[in-house]
């Protein structure tokens, strides 16, 4: 070690011993006299953050089809593989490949496939910037079941008996969400206890199977619940979110419009930095102005 080392480390050490100094000394009493002076004069307007709200939830999760195919007769004609359907390991369905005996006509035809509904479950913080309006910070997890059904057909002198039955799935789906939404508690229009919630966001989707590759987008979504005191800072909250986003479709080449919709029930605790007194003058300041 060379003496510039040495040298900044002792710097280094004088610097953090100066800090620890200075943080272990208790305050003056004029500055104490200060502190209380700047608490006493804080107004409303002097927060950003009015208070924070904290909440868990559980529900369940809609799922969506994202791909749905129309049924293919004797004279439809198609070129070489575009009747494939990709299968939930990366291979494509053999199903959709078998002919109906010796005709051109396909034993397995017009594939569906969807996320079954499973449970769902998430988190948020909200920030307060005003009365009424809090930036939410979502993340929600959710399971599934991802099937694939096609009608079967069995006879070939009359190919419309036929029947849907699924051919495969994938019960590892998950997806994950995550983004910001500004949300309005509407307490003007409260009713027999319960505060009506309306808000949207934006962020990022995850669609993700056992072995296919991630389905990302960005979303957007709509918000509407009602939420309803219960003791203290608890509060219980119901809510419905409705998301859209594009999902890329390898059958069709191109990314489809897919809507889930998630149903919870969530616990809030709801945590207040502005002091008391300083509330009470806003809130007197409103009432004052509402006559």
């Amino acid at each position: 070690m060379n003496y510039r080392s040495v040298f900044r480390l002792f710097l280094l050490l004088l610097v953090l011993g100066t800090a620890n100094g200075l943080l272990a000394q208790e305050p003056t009493p004029a500055q104490e006299e200060r502190v209380a002076e700047l608490e006493e004069n804080l107004k409303w307007e002097d927060f950003t953050a009015k208070a924070y709200r904290l909440t868990v939830f559980g529900g369940s999760f809609s799922g969506a089809k994202y791909l749905e195919l129309p049924l293919l007769w004797d004279r439809t004609r198609l070129e070489d593989g575009a009747h494939d359907v990709l299968g939930f390991d990366g291979e494509y369905l053999q199903e959709s490949r078998d002919r109906l005996g010796d005709s051109e006509i396909y034993e397995y035809d017009a594939a569906n496939k969807e996320i079954e509904s499973g449970p769902a479950y998430g988190a948020k913080v909200g920030i307060y910037i005003a009365d009424d309006f809090h930036l939410d910070l979502m993340g929600t997890y959710a399971t599934g079941r991802a099937v694939t059904t096609m009608m079967h057909r069995t006879d070939e002198e009359n190919i419309d008996i036929m029947e849907r039955v699924e051919v495969d799935s994938d019960d590892g789906f998950k997806m994950f969400k995550g983004g910001l939404h500004l949300m309005y508690d509407a307490r003007s229009a409260t009713f027999f206890g319960l505060t009506p919630r309306l808000g949207f966001g934006l962020g990022g989707i995850i669609n993700r199977y056992s072995y296919l590759e991630d389905k990302t987008a960005l979303y957007l979504e709509g918000n509407f619940g009602l939420s309803r005191k219960l003791f203290g800072d608890f509060t219980l909250t119901g809510q419905v979110d409705l998301t859209s986003f594009a999902y890329e479709v390898e059958e069709l080449g191109y990314s489809k419009m897919v809507n889930y919709a998630t149903f919870s029930l969530g616990l809030s605790y709801f945590i207040d930095v502005v002091p008391q007194d300083v509330r009470a003058a806003h809130l007197a300041e409103l009432e004052e102005a509402k006559n």
